[in-house]
């Protein structure tokens, strides 16, 4: 079976191997470019960092100096989901206080609002904006940028007869899904597209598709239920 890994290279690395290890054909089509960016932090300010991503820690990471690590471990620190925490860790040496059981950005926002103080969030723009209404300071460290090319890999699965799509956020699935045309998409119909979560799958069905919701909102989760459709 071909899968279709739709990350952006900088971390589609272990689930292609984890894909490979159980046999399936992994067929690459990154649909994001992360860009890093430089901006002027002042940690003095927050009394919580708020990630939503893995990405939004490496960002917070590159632009601070040794000394200003060392203050993040005097932070609250709240992640969306565990594979965010464990970057946390890894890059920080610190756990965060708040990881909620359910990793979507709504449960995050009912964690966040059982601690005061001022809120640091290090994302992208094209995040989705649902601690707004904690009236936290956004940090833009990094970009989420569109491949070149794109189109022409998206359209090149009409050569494929059986394929599994796999989507981990509702901007790669916007940015995959807005290149599909008819003949493709009758092709994905007769397949299937396995999405991380119901956000990400709310974006699929936009464009008149139904996705399968894995169980578990990680790359993990996403295998199994591979697993149930192969």
């Amino acid at each position: 079976m071909n899968v279709i890994v739709t990350r952006p290279e900088d971390v589609a690395k272990s689930f292609c191997q984890l894909l490979t290890k159980k046999g399936y054909s992994v067929i690459k089509i990154p649909c994001l470019e992360i860009r890093y960016k430089k901006v002027k932090i002042n940690l003095d300010n927050y009394d919580i960092i708020a990630f939503t991503s893995p990405r939004g820690v490496k960002g917070l990471y590159l632009n601070l100096s040794e000394d200003e690590r060392e203050k993040v471990k005097e932070k609250i620190i709240a992640c969306i989901g565990e594979k965010t925490a464990k970057k946390v860790e890894e890059l920080f040496k610190k756990s965060p206080e708040i990881v909620p059981s359910e990793y979507r950005a709504e449960k995050l926002l009912e964690e966040i609002k059982k601690v005061e103080g001022k809120i640091l969030i290090p994302t992208t723009r094209a995040t989705r904006d649902v601690l707004r209404v904690l009236h936290p300071t956004y940090i833009y460290v990094y970009e989420s940028l569109e491949p070149e090319n794109l189109k022409e890999k998206v359209l090149s699965l009409k050569n494929l007869d059986t394929f599994i799509i796999t989507f981990t956020s509702g901007l790669i699935a916007e940015n995959f899904l807005k290149y599909v045309d008819e003949e493709l998409k009758k092709k994905i119909e007769e397949n299937y597209i396995i999405a991380i979560g119901p956000v990400t799958a709310e974006r699929v069905k936009r464009f008149g598709l139904n996705p399968i919701v894995a169980k578990k909102y990680t790359i993990e989760g996403i295998l199994e239920a591979i697993e149930r459709v192969k």
